[in-house]
Order: structure tokens, then C-alpha cells, then sequence
């Protein structure tokens, strides 16, 4: 059972998502989510306070559902997994994505999204030289580079070609150089 709490939370998101942080008041939260602006006060404390919590516990649900794949010690298989993490993230959680693009300069965001991408540049290179790439460095930023631009698109739905895109750059990536 979902508790008040992660309502307030859930409710919040959506309309941050939707409307922004700073267009969003918590006296709307409140109506949206039925209960009194009071209560959003005595879970969180402030408004900042709920974004915090809405974006640390947005990045711990996404790495529990994605440890899995960026696990993966088969080098083919890891690449193809990092390639599809945007779009299935964003599938999985779209109000989250939306908002996180939203804050792209907030420090909680930025911080969350660091700590959660930290293990995948290395695991990147390390499965670029095992597939013989000449130059593993310059892959990876080119797929780290591709992949943030992607999950962007997708969590403002402005190209309706990301997954497409997403099948070719795994393509350009299926056979040993």
C-alpha cells in the first residue's frame, strides 16, 4: 500500500514534471493530491525539500530496476545495454525523465545523475577494448554523448524516431572491428 508520503511525492512529481518546479505551487500539489498543503509541510518541510526526495529516491528506484543490465560482464551485451537504459527509462519513469531534464542545473539533479552514471564510462571502455576498438576512449564519449542526447528527446517526446535511432547505433556496434 502506498503510503501519504509517496502519494504527496508521486502527485508532486507529475506536476513538477508537467508544469516545472518553479511554475508548480504547493498549494496545487495539495489540491492534486487531496490532502492539505499543511501535510506536504510536515512530510517534507519545504518544497525544495520535496524535490530532494522526489529525485533521491527517483535515481534509487531506477538503479534498483537497472542493476542488472549494467552487470552485464559480456562486452557485447553491456554496450547494447547502456544503448537501450535511455529509452527504457524513460518508458518506466517519464514524469521523472521530464523533470529531470527540467533540472538540469539543480545540484541535487546533477549529483543524483553523476553518482548513478559514475560506473558506466569505465565498464564502457573496458567493453570497448575487449571488442579490439582502436580507440575505446573515443567511443565511449561518443556513446555517452549519444545516449544523453537521446534520453533527453525522449523525455520531452520532441523526435518520434529515438527507438529507431537506438537499433542503429546498436547496429554500428554488433560486429567486432
Amino acid at each position: 500500500m502506498i503510503t501519504r508520503r509517496q502519494h504527496i511525492a508521486n502527485v508532486a512529481l507529475q506536476l513538477f514534471g508537467d508544469k516545472g518546479f518553479e511554475n508548480t505551487s504547493t498549494q496545487q500539489i495539495a489540491k492534486a493530491a487531496g490532502v492539505s498543503e499543511a501535510l506536504i509541510f510536515k512530510h517534507f518541510g519545504s518544497k525544495d525539500q520535496l524535490l530532494d526526495f522526489i529525485i533521491k529516491s527517483g535515481y534509487q528506484r531506477i538503479i534498483e530496476h537497472n542493476r542488472g543490465g549494467l552487470l552485464e560482464t559480456d562486452p557485447l551485451t553491456f554496450i547494447h545495454s547502456v544503448i537501450d537504459l535511455p529509452y527504457k527509462m524513460v518508458l518506466e519513469e517519464p514524469h521523472f525523465w521530464k523533470l529531470q531534464y527540467r533540472l538540469a542545473d539543480y545540484e541535487t539533479a546533477q549529483q543524483q545523475h553523476e553518482r548513478f552514471m559514475r560506473p558506466v564510462p569505465a565498464r564502457l571502455r573496458a567493453a570497448f577494448e575487449q571488442l579490439g576498438y582502436p580507440e575505446p576512449d573515443k567511443e565511449t564519449r561518443l556513446l555517452l554523448l549519444l545516449i544523453e542526447a537521446l534520453w533527453k528527446i525522449e523525455a520531452n517526446k520532441t523526435d518520434e524516431h529515438v527507438r529507431e535511432m537506438l537499433d542503429f547505433i546498436k547496429r554500428k556496434y554488433e560486429v567486432q572491428r
